[in-house]
């Protein structure tokens, strides 16, 4: 499901450039700033920690490396819910991945197909 904003953005792509510079030549270049309200879901930080672990510094999709190192040292990587929390799905080590930056873009904006690689063991 898109957000309000990523609909704007595609409906103003959409739009011709010159239309979009007279917007922009009156639009204010002062953002307004809005409070939202949101819910989230708690995760266990024992399926992250874990499944961080098992994915060995490695993005559990493309196969590569961490992108970069964290300050601490340790590699930087995003962990994922295969079928997502808010469709049901469990917060669980089997149904989470470890993914870099650009895959883990991809599962939510793209078309990824994952596989669930972190067997209990």
């Amino acid at each position: 499901m898109k957000s309000e904003f990523e609909e704007a953005v595609e409906a103003a792509a959409k739009l011709p450039s010159s239309t979009r510079k007279q917007i922009l030549a009156t639009e204010s270049k002062t953002p307004v700033l809005t409070e939202v309200t949101t819910r989230v879901y708690k995760r266990s930080p024992y399926v992250v920690a874990e499944v961080l672990l098992r994915a060995k510094g490695k993005c559990q999709s493309c196969k590569r490396d961490a992108p970069f190192l964290k300050e601490d040292g340790t590699p930087f990587l995003e962990v994922h819910h295969i079928e997502w929390l808010s469709k049901g799905g469990e917060d669980s080590v089997e149904n989470a991945i470890a993914l870099c930056p650009n895959c883990h873009r991809q599962a939510h904006y793209g078309a990824l197909e994952l596989v669930a690689v972190n067997k209990q063991g």
